[in-house]
């Protein structure tokens, strides 16, 4: 974000909403944007926008490491998200995907 300029938060709540309403509808961008009488482009730019800050804003979290029998597969890793909501992950696991996945965990509970 360029210095010196506030975000408006009601118009990302507002568009927060709206993504998050249309990913659990069963219709398209284009359908959902329609139906509520949004413009398409805006909703793409909000979406890729809000992304973004979910990056920019992420913060570090504690980590505690406890110590377990290893298992056959190599391993198992809990992952705590917000709202005490558990992520459990057998090892071995693609950094990429999880990284995805726990993105899409984490906006959801927006």
């Amino acid at each position: 974000m360029a210095k010196g300029k506030v975000r408006d938060k009601s118009k990302e709540a507002f568009w927060r909403r709206a993504v998050r309403r249309q990913g659990q509808s069963d219709l398209t961008v284009r359908a959902f944007c329609r139906e509520h009488a949004l413009r398409e482009t805006a909703f793409y730019f909000w979406r890729r926008e809000l992304a973004r800050r979910e990056v920019a804003d992420a913060a570090f979290v504690p980590v505690r490491v406890v110590e377990e029998a290893p298992t056959p597969a190599g391993g198992r890793i809990e992952i705590v998200l917000s709202g005490d909501r558990r992520v459990h992950v057998a090892a071995p696991v693609d950094r990429r995907a999880l990284a995805d996945v726990l993105a899409v965990l984490e906006a959801s509970a927006c």
